[in-house]
């Protein structure tokens, strides 16, 4: 079956040229369009694609698709949502993930990179350059531990599958955390496999970016409860 794709380019023009690109394949097709933050959470609701392709930039504003982004994954949407630069910039790419974006492509890049993203962020991967992962990895390694809780605020993970993620964001392969807990590489492997599972992520890259998301959210919920607070 085709990729179900909706579009939220910069403006109409933008939205005409993609959709009439997509009309050639036939692994892909352009149930709906939008120009706006408000015409994209409609035509998702109405459609329920498989895919939102949306611009960083929408109405002229250059983050308006970055909180269109934060209002689908407060929807709780199933739609998988990926973000188009108009150049690759490091706080824009970490902002995008961070929000739940399942990739990141820049306009320089050609259609069939654009489209290989879109299959297989469909296939249920993350789509990120080298360049990128290696902000994330980087990003990660500047904040301090974060449990990983649920929203009620229950720990996901055990002590030493935190400590497995904490490395993994370090960028360790598993022989060398193996050598920091002082366990097996097979037993790195079955903690991974036990966290992937109790996540919901497939791969290395997919907890990076669950990872990056829990530090600002405990972050948000630090800055809530201190302007709450008497």
């Amino acid at each position: 079956m085709p990729v179900r794709l909706v579009i939220a380019a910069r403006c109409p023009l933008d939205n005409d040229v993609l959709s009439r690109a997509f009309a050639r394949r036939k692994d892909i097709n352009v149930v709906g369009s939008a120009h706006s933050r408000k015409e994209l959470l409609k035509q998702v609701a109405e459609h329920r694609p498989d895919v939102a392709l949306m611009s960083a930039s929408l109405e002229g504003q250059p983050t308006e698709g970055l909180q269109a982004l934060s209002e689908l994954h407060l929807m709780r949407s199933s739609t998988l949502p990926i973000i188009l630069l108009d150049r690759i910039d490091h706080e824009q790419v970490l902002e995008a993930f961070s929000h739940g974006a399942r990739g990141v492509v820049c306009t320089t890049q050609s259609f069939d990179v654009l489209c290989k993203s879109i299959r297989s962020v469909y296939a249920g991967q993350v789509w990120a350059a080298s360049i990128e992962v290696q902000w994330i990895i980087q990003a990660l390694g500047e904040r301090k531990p974060t449990r990983i809780v649920s929203a009620k605020g229950t720990a996901l993970l055990s002590k030493r599958e935190e400590q497995v993620v904490d490395l993994v964001t370090e960028g360790l392969p598993n022989i060398e955390i193996s050598k920091k807990l002082g366990v097996s590489a097979h037993t790195v492997k079955n903690h991974l496999f036990h966290i992937f599972n109790k996540l919901g992520v497939s791969n290395r890259a997919e907890l990076l970016l669950y990872a990056l998301s829990s530090r600002d959210a405990s972050r948000d919920r630090s800055h809530r409860f201190e302007h709450s607070a008497p």
